[in-house]
């Protein structure tokens, strides 16, 4: 009996490798929940047309990302976001690995320079609330 026990421990993990899976993965998801202040949601939406649009256009002509999408919680509840910012990256590498001075290079083509960055980035804390950020993989179905 144990002979027979540690023959299917040894087979359980080549059974498992041999099913096939119903899905393939795919891109990476970076989602952020944002809350706006009362009465700040066209102010906060006017401002990352403006910045936010511009760095994301030029992240998807780098080649960087796929795409971004922005979701209103149609009926948000206590303590849930407003919106959803979803950036869709090309790969997990592109998201984590990206060197510095891209993201400087980029800061200063769209705002200027890092320090105009920095004074924008306490404006909208004015206009909002980062609830947090998930990273989350795509999966389709074969």
């Amino acid at each position: 009996m144990k002979k027979v026990i540690a023959v299917l421990m040894l087979l359980l993990p080549l059974m498992a490798q041999a099913q096939e899976r119903s899905y393939e993965p795919g891109n990476f998801w970076q989602i952020s929940g944002v809350k706006t202040m009362p009465a700040k949601f066209d102010a906060y939406i006017d401002d990352i047309s403006g910045l936010w649009r511009s760095q994301m256009e030029k992240m998807k002509d780098d080649g960087k990302i796929v795409s971004y999408h922005i979701m209103v919680n149609v009926h948000p509840r206590d303590n849930e976001p407003d919106l959803w910012l979803m950036v869709q990256w090309t790969s997990a590498a592109d998201m984590l690995d990206t060197p510095w001075d891209y993201w400087d290079e980029l800061t200063d083509d769209i705002v200027g320079s890092v320090e105009k960055s920095r004074e924008l980035a306490i404006d909208r804390g004015e206009l909002r609330t980062i609830m947090g950020d998930t990273l989350a993989r795509e999966i389709t179905f074969k």
